[in-house]
């Protein structure tokens, strides 16, 4: 289980559940990685009470959104991590769990991004064919 003060919002894994998608290639110059393993998750965090509301691509990936209780601005990038041949990596928007806003009171998310945390680590966890977990904060990740 992750705890609100250790929010990490990268995740790293090793897999080959997932090949890549060979959907508007003309579009991507070549296959865009990530919508089998967001199809995989969109129906995953459905099963496990989260609000997912389905996927959408990017030049980059694809990307899982989230409907209320969620705040709109939470959503999860799923694309390949170059490191590895077989590496995929997931992106937990918002990173910060607090939301500044000018003249008005601060959103806090860290319940919200707990809680979807904690259910992508119990999926990832609990399939077999997934290994090399790793998670990072914004700050690790982006060195």
């Amino acid at each position: 289980m992750i705890e609100a003060q250790m929010l990490k919002p990268y995740v790293e894994f090793r897999t080959e559940l997932f090949p890549p998608c060979s959907e508007n290639t003309d579009e991507w110059e070549g296959a865009v990685w990530g919508g089998t393993l967001a199809q995989y998750l969109d129906e995953q965090l459905k099963m496990r009470g989260l609000p997912a509301a389905g996927i959408h691509s990017e030049d980059w990936g694809y990307v899982i959104n989230f409907d209320a209780p969620f705040h709109d601005s939470i959503w999860v990038g799923c694309g390949k991590y170059e490191e590895y041949t077989d590496g995929y990596l997931l992106m937990i928007e918002p990173k910060s769990p607090i939301i500044k806003r000018w003249f008005k009171a601060d959103i806090d998310l860290i319940d919200q991004l707990t809680r979807l945390s904690n259910a992508l680590n119990e999926i990832l966890e609990q399939n077999p064919q997934i290994r090399d977990i790793k998670w990072w904060t914004a700050v690790d990740f982006e060195r």
